[in-house]
């Protein structure tokens, strides 16, 4: 499970900042009072069903990832969505 970000409409993202590396499923996202995101999300080690998680993701961070095209986005690989 991977959190990207845009700033310019889709046409290039961020590289992301990875939660987790296995199996995950259902998530959902919020923006924090002090700007940061917060993403609770499902993910395991044999399946994504094994437990339910949250992550803070600091969005400061954000600023200096390299960004991608979505062509090379949707290339990736299982487990980086």
């Amino acid at each position: 499970m991977t959190v990207r970000t845009s700033d310019d409409g889709g046409s290039s993202w961020t590289d992301g900042v990875l939660l987790h590396a296995g199996p995950s499923a259902y998530s959902c996202l919020i923006e924090l009072a002090d700007g940061d995101v917060g993403c609770l999300y499902e993910r395991g080690a044999s399946h994504p069903y094994e437990s339910i998680r949250f992550k803070r993701v600091p969005m400061k961070d954000r600023a200096s990832t390299p960004t991608r095209s979505p062509r090379s986005a949707r290339s990736a690989g299982p487990g980086d969505e």
